[in-house]
């Protein structure tokens, strides 16, 4: 077994000093912590700066679904960025008419109804598209009261 290793004279005193160096006060510390954390933030937004997309969108599939997925990617000569845009933007909408969907649609024609009824108080519109809109207006109020 080694024997410990005592310090010499001259490391024991500079050990010394080096406990007695000024500490710094918690407003210069807090200043450094928020200078550190500022400097983490402007890091992100440089690298971020010149993209032109910078929303994430992240999702969980299974590994069937994603071997699928990444075989229809190769297909179609895109990058994963573009097919998955594209794929999500101009698929069709499948709704499953839950209450929930029911009381946003019915919020969503309220205000397309009151917003069709400001333009009806037009006094240049043609007649034509009045009726048009008055019809237009009709409907909607039934589909609501439903």
């Amino acid at each position: 077994m080694k024997a410990p290793k005592f310090p010499s004279c001259d490391e024991a005193v500079n050990r010394k000093k080096k406990k007695t160096q000024n500490l710094l006060s918690k407003e210069e510390w807090q200043a450094l912590e928020e200078e550190r954390k500022q400097k983490d933030k402007d890091k992100h937004v440089k690298t971020d700066k010149n993209r032109k997309r910078r929303a994430t969108i992240v999702f969980r599939t299974t590994e069937k679904d994603r071997e699928i997925i990444f075989s229809k990617i190769a297909l179609s000569g895109l990058n994963r960025q573009d097919y998955m845009t594209d794929a999500i933007l101009n698929a069709p909408i499948k709704v499953v008419a839950t209450r929930n969907v029911i009381d946003q649609c019915k919020t969503e024609l309220q205000n397309i109804l009151a917003e069709l009824r400001r333009i009806n108080r037009y006094e240049d519109m043609a007649e034509k598209d009045k009726y048009a809109l008055e019809m237009i207006c009709k409907i909607i109020e039934a589909a609501l009261e439903k």
